[in-house]
């Protein structure tokens, strides 16, 4: 093939790239939504304290069956591909569903995957505000009463909480930079979290 009808072909690939990451970023950036809690390890977080280093927030909870371990495994492996790159990026992963995840179990369930990664809890119009904030969304979801009619439940409903899967990147300035979907391959978010990690302040 010749380089005439190569040309249009790596134009194409290139745009496509292009595209990909602007998809990604978070136009225009804005400054992270301020937060401070105290950790479910007991200690207390700042997330103004981290401005330097590249943080990367999720939001779940630990009875969730399948994107909160996905998410929390992703993101383990991401900061080991990263190597020592991977030394100013912070994890912190938000309880969804309060009311289940005590201090305790939060702090286990996310210490299972990495424990430098931070886990918070917060509660009421504290979680509303930060929620609303990143624009995440998080439903209770109960059993359906029609289809266990047959099937008594005892003691506490159980239920599951639909929410808002991802990953919400700050910048080493503070700003939210990018908003990476729950299911974009992993290369794809090494690229975009090492180009953050690469900037200066």
């Amino acid at each position: 093939m010749g380089a005439a009808r190569l040309l249009p072909i790596m134009l194409g690939m290139l745009l496509a790239g292009c595209l990909r990451d602007k998809d990604f970023a978070v136009e225009p950036a804005q400054p992270a939504p301020p937060l401070e809690v105290t950790r479910a390890s007991g200690t207390a977080f700042q997330l103004s304290a981290l401005r330097g280093k590249v943080v990367i927030v999720s939001f779940g909870y630990t009875a969730c069956p399948d994107v909160c371990p996905t998410t929390l495994s992703r993101l383990n492996n991401l900061q080991r591909r990263l190597g020592l790159l991977g030394q100013d990026l912070e994890v912190v992963f938000v309880t969804v569903d309060p009311e289940r995840d005590t201090e305790r179990r939060l702090d286990d369930y996310v210490n299972i995957f990495n424990r430098r990664f931070t886990a918070l809890r917060l509660e009421g119009e504290a979680l509303t505000a930060l929620l609303s904030a990143y624009r995440v969304t998080a439903t209770r979801r109960y059993p359906d009463a029609e289809r266990y009619g047959n099937h008594a439940l005892t003691g506490e409903v159980p239920y599951t909480v639909d929410h808002t899967g991802g990953y919400f990147v700050i910048g080493r300035d503070g700003m939210l930079r990018l908003r990476i979907p729950y299911d974009a391959p992993l290369e794809r978010m090494q690229e975009s979290v090492e180009g953050l990690l690469q900037e200066s302040l």
